[in-house]
């Protein structure tokens, strides 16, 4: 797999050469392409399709930033821009679905069909929320390692909890603390587009996993009511990595999405 450079930064990234409208995969928060093995496989060979690591995370570079959505949004339309794309399918995982909902909000042009994993427009809405996530911040500062390992025994399923944890845990903890942090607030309490999501007119795909710890029915059937052309399906016995837990559903739907 080769990197990119963009505004002085090297992106790890792979892209296959099959002809068409690029399936442009978004990993997400602690994430990295190796989130999307699965579907790599699935469409390697059926559809033009490429993955990256965000800047911060995978084997991407790691620099000083603030590390918000906006800057994750520039930067990967600076990566779409340069592999010369005027038309992508997005898939966001998590906060690659934020991203990829900010993309297609400020430039529609570029995004013909749009799909959401396990996503949000919004994480804080209420003040009451943004209370209780001012003190988790400032927990996870306090105690970064414990909290860092109960956040990943959320987004895990219980049947691969055991299997999964201490892989998992090992590749967030080589994540700079700096760069976990910073994300993490940033998604969790800058970032709220609620307002702008009736602006989205491209036909949009909404899966999550019924199990899901991390994003609530009513967020997805929020996304839903408030994207006009959107559809939602629920993955039974799913996690918030439903793309990993139930592989072969989220493929065979996101196939008959795109070939719609």
């Amino acid at each position: 797999m080769p990197f990119i450079t963009i505004n002085q930064l090297k992106i790890f990234f792979y892209e296959n050469t099959v002809a068409g409208a690029p399936l442009v995969f978004i990993h997400g928060w602690l994430g990295s392409s190796r989130e999307w093995i699965h579907q790599l496989c699935y469409f390697n060979f059926k559809e033009h399709i490429t993955i990256l690591d965000l800047p911060g995370f995978g084997k991407s570079d790691k620099p000083k930033a603030k590390y918000s959505i906006e800057f994750f949004t520039k930067q990967v339309l600076n990566f779409l821009k340069l592999l010369g794309y005027n038309e992508a399918i997005l898939i966001g995982h998590s906060l690659g679905g934020m991203i990829a909902l900010n993309i297609t909000i400020q430039n529609p042009k570029l995004v013909k069909k749009l799909i959401l994993i396990s996503s949000s427009a919004a994480i804080s809405q209420s003040l009451k929320d943004k209370i209780k996530l001012f003190w988790v911040n400032l927990i996870f500062k306090l105690i970064y390692k414990k909290f860092l390992k109960n956040i990943v025994k959320q987004i895990l399923s219980p049947k691969f909890k055991n299997r999964e944890l201490k892989k998992l845990y090992t590749i967030a903890l080589k994540i700079p603390k700096s760069i976990v942090l910073r994300t993490f607030k940033n998604m969790t309490s800058k970032f709220n587009i609620h307002n702008q999501l009736s602006q989205i007119s491209q036909p949009t795909l909404i899966i999550y996993g019924n199990e899901d710890k991390v994003i609530s029915d009513s967020m997805i059937n929020e996304l839903g009511n408030l994207i006009p052309n959107s559809e939602i399906f629920s993955i039974e016995n799913s996690s918030h990595r439903v793309m990993v837990d139930n592989y072969e559903k989220v493929n065979k739907i996101i196939d008959e999405f795109i070939k719609k």
